[in-house]
């Protein structure tokens, strides 16, 4: 009778073991052997460049801002509402607009406080073409000195009030 109510116990106690458990999930699988799935890098952080200067993402070329803004040639430039001003020039974070044409930059190849040199992407009067712009300000950076790498002389414009 001993061994009838010892065994009735150890079913009874299992079963109500096993009742607790039913929320538990049981994995068989060798966790020390399972393979860690990677995540692919997060691609809105920047990557620093390398001693080569090389860098694995890409970032868009900017122009400082010491050299954005309204530029003229002649005062009249600044001040015209005409539509006229063919010696003003926008520049702005990533474009210089001329009167008749838009350059967009392309590469940065030097970047100093005064000095900016870029490869810029042209377009205008249905034509398309690459140069280079060096410019450097003076005068308390209200003067600009402008020039391309396919003409010597330099063009020279003021800053708009």
């Amino acid at each position: 009778m001993k061994q009838i109510f010892a065994a009735a116990l150890f079913f009874a106690l299992a079963a109500c073991q096993q009742g607790n458990n039913d929320n538990i999930a049981i994995d068989d699988t060798n966790t020390a052997n399972a393979e860690i799935e990677t995540l692919p890098p997060d691609e809105t952080v920047s990557n620093v460049a390398d001693d080569e200067g090389d860098s694995t993402t890409a970032v868009a070329p900017v122009i400082p801002a010491a050299f954005r803004g309204r530029w003229g040639m002649v005062p009249a430039d600044c001040t015209s509402t005409r539509g006229d001003a063919k010696g003003l020039i926008i520049i702005d974070d990533d474009s210089i607009k001329f009167f008749e044409s838009n350059a967009v930059l392309t590469k940065v190849t030097q970047s100093a406080p005064e000095n900016f040199t870029g490869t810029f992407a042209f377009s205008g009067e249905g034509e398309s073409w690459t140069n280079s712009q060096n410019l450097k300000l003076g005068g308390s950076s209200n003067t600009l000195l402008r020039k391309q790498s396919d003409i010597a002389q330099p063009f020279t414009y003021q800053r708009c009030a």
